[in-house]
């Protein structure tokens, strides 16, 4: 595990990251278990939980202390939505459904510091502003990662613009969102499915961006890791949990319990 600085600077230059996501468990306990785990990153969801930043922020701190980067998917691309997580602390955001370079350069200027971005000035603690200004903001433009989702036909049909996007460093495939916009509802084998994965990923090389996906098993994570995946998220809180549980019952009543 690397600080956040060296995540972003290993995805740059070509490395990969494995991590997880988060549904349910947003505890300030969860990153030490992550971090123990060797997680590199988890992604934290505001999009289809219902929860805030004020609710997400306890977690943030926690993740602080540890290795493991937390990564923050907003509700949507505008700056309210996006600017106010990195100040609670998020080492950077994931962005769903951007459907062009327009947004895409939108969400950046939102994330980014000048003169990448457009980034209000919100880091108010003290070990933040150790350095001086100029620092802190030298160090969140080294930290922050920008993520994009694409999981839209508009996404697709402009895959290459908004992976070129300046400040952009991983899109990442929705794989139900965009199964769905193809018409093929959660046919993630479809040869239609691998045919747009596929484009993303050419995008990504083109333009030197990580590819991300999240994944339900390791045999998974392996295949899609060989096609040129970099940034994996192996399940959820919701599904490792219900999965250890159930093998746990499972072994505990055969066991005479």
């Amino acid at each position: 595990m690397e600080d956040a600085g060296g995540l972003r600077a290993r995805l740059a230059a070509g490395g990969s990251a494995l991590g997880t996501m988060l549904l349910a468990f947003a505890a300030t306990g969860v990153p030490r278990i992550l971090d123990d785990a060797g997680a590199d990153f988890v992604l934290i969801d505001l999009e289809h939980t219902g929860w805030g930043v004020d609710v997400i922020h306890p977690f943030l701190v926690a993740c602080a202390g540890t290795g493991v980067r937390a990564i923050a998917r907003t509700q949507g691309s505008l700056r309210h939505l996006i600017s106010p997580a990195l100040d609670a602390g998020a080492d950077g955001v994931m962005v769903p459904m951007v459907d062009d370079a327009i947004e895409a350069e939108r969400v950046v200027q939102a994330a980014r510091f000048a003169p990448d971005g457009s980034r209000g000035f919100g880091l108010l603690y003290p070990d933040q502003l150790s350095a001086g200004v100029g620092e802190a903001m030298a160090a969140a433009e080294r930290e922050t990662l920008v993520i994009l989702q694409i999981e839209t036909a508009s996404g697709m049909e402009h895959v290459e613009g908004i992976a070129a996007t300046p400040g952009v460093d991983c899109l990442w495939v929705g794989q139900f969102d965009l199964s769905i916009s193809m018409g093929i509802p959660g046919a993630f084998d479809d040869p239609r499915m691998r045919a747009a994965e596929d484009r993303v990923l050419a995008a990504c090389a083109d333009a030197g961006v990580a590819a991300g996906v999240l994944v339900a098993t390791p045999g998974i994570a392996a295949t899609m890791a060989a096609r040129g995946f970099r940034m994996i998220a192996l399940g959820t809180d919701i599904g490792l949990y219900g999965d250890a549980l159930r093998t746990a019952i499972r072994k505990g009543r055969a066991s005479g319990v």
